[in-house]
């Protein structure tokens, strides 16, 4: 079988997909990995084959974008995709938020050249299933395009599912001539050219596959294929000090991938350091210099480096402080580390609503960004770090983090839906 995967540059969303694709490898499978040209050297350190579509990206450059012209999608902006409050969730609202997220984040991230490219290389080479990223419609629309079953991998809690699945409720409540459906009509517009018409599995997917693990993952959404979150960051070498015994209790400090790669903002890296310089603990806080610059001195009991694979520092570590991107969190649920959430007061993509999850299973605590103090930050991760439920409960949720099925036994699952849903390429169209 053929096997294609598909994601926009991005290492994060890169690396969520990484495990599967080996375990697609392995089982005897031709695998892919197509982005645009920024993505390629990521795509040959993960061992695979890379096939560059589209321009290059340069996604600090639009994140800068992003900035300039208004605020980050989250709680700043007009539509969150991951708001959960029923007195917020209109029909205006929730069509609203798809339409952001889809056309004009989506649209730019994974464009038409990116489409272009992606359908003519699957026409090419006729993949039997297509594995793309949860943003990445392009892969979805290539898989119609060339005939192939697909599925979509998410790269968090599924806010995109589950907003839909309202949607479908909501738009059914409507007198019929206000149902009209933007993304649909945006998807359709896309197809068009390549001689397809719309349908919803390029919403979500003829399967949605979920790397997260079960705690933090989100109700309401679609049916999907929960598979085990393998921790992956890229071509790396472990420090020989990791493996080394920690004279106090070792707590990391990191601000994520996404928010260094991208410029995205951050909880402040000063009021951090102040917090930890309180406290009888060796900090390992992983920040580039952009970062750094942020701060004056840095405490004496923190350890400063530019980046520390979280799969070898974690089961090192009695707690870790960071913001509660998806794959921070994910790795440290799956070494049963207790965890103390910083809001970056944005709550891009429904951090803030993961945190509570993990704080209401007992194996975290949260500041948020009103309360965010030196001294507030002192006193939670003091509690962390004294109060055994929090590692009994972190422990608790590692257990159900690894029951969960691994990468390899979806292998079949997945060859049995390419055999279910391939169908016939779609005429040739223009490129």
């Amino acid at each position: 079988m053929r096997v294609l995967f598909t994601t926009f540059a991005a290492r994060s969303h890169l690396n969520l997909s990484v495990p599967l694709a080996w375990a697609m490898r392995a089982a005897g499978h031709e695998v892919r990995v197509a982005s645009q040209p920024d993505l390629v050297g990521a795509i040959q350190d993960a061992g695979l084959a890379a096939v560059p579509v589209g321009t290059v990206l340069d996604m600090p450059e639009q994140a800068r974008k992003v900035g300039e012209y208004g605020d980050f999608p989250g709680d700043r902006s007009l539509f969150n995709l991951a708001e959960t409050d029923p007195a917020r969730l209109s029909w205006s609202y929730v069509r609203g938020a798809l339409t952001l997220y889809s056309t004009a984040i989506s649209g730019v991230l994974a464009d038409d050249e990116m489409l272009a490219g992606l359908v003519g290389f699957a026409r090419d080479w006729q993949p039997d299933l297509v594995i793309w990223d949860a943003f990445t419609y392009a892969g979805g629309l290539a898989a119609a395009a060339c005939g192939a079953a697909h599925a979509r991998v998410v790269f968090g809690p599924d806010h995109f599912g589950r907003m839909r699945l309202l949607f479908h409720r909501l738009s059914a409540e409507q007198p019929e001539e206000l149902r009209d459906d933007p993304m649909a009509q945006w998807l359709a517009g896309r197809l068009a050219p390549y001689g397809g018409e719309f349908s919803e599995d390029l919403v979500t997917g003829h399967a949605t596959i979920d790397p997260m693990p079960p705690s933090i993952q989100v109700p309401g959404g679609p049916p999907h294929l929960s598979m085990r979150f393998v921790p992956y960051s890229g071509r790396t070498s472990f420090p020989e000090w990791v493996h080394e015994p920690a004279p106090r209790p070792r707590v990391c400090l990191t601000l994520g991938l996404s928010a260094r790669d991208y410029g995205l903002p951050t909880p402040p890296v000063s009021d951090l350091l102040a917090a930890l310089a309180e406290l009888d603990v060796e900090v390992i806080a992983t920040l580039d210099l952009r970062q750094l610059e942020e701060i004056g001195t840095v405490p004496d009991n923190v350890r400063v480096f530019d980046f520390v694979p979280l799969d070898a520092l974690l089961p090192t570590c009695a707690a870790i402080v960071h913001h509660f991107g998806a794959g921070t969190v994910a790795t440290a649920l799956s070494h049963g580390v207790p965890q103390l959430y910083v809001s970056d007061g944005i709550n891009q993509w429904g951090e803030e609503g993961v945190a509570r999850q993990v704080i209401d299973q007992g194996a975290a605590l949260g500041v948020s960004a009103a309360e965010l103090t030196p001294e507030v930050l002192a006193g939670k991760l003091r509690r962390l770090l004294t109060e055994p439920s929090f590692a009994d409960r972190a422990q608790r949720l590692r257990e159900e983090a690894r029951a969960v099925p691994a990468p390899a036994d979806l292998v079949p699952v997945l060859e049995r839906l390419a055999r279910e849903h391939a169908r016939e390429l779609l005429p040739l169209g223009r490129a």
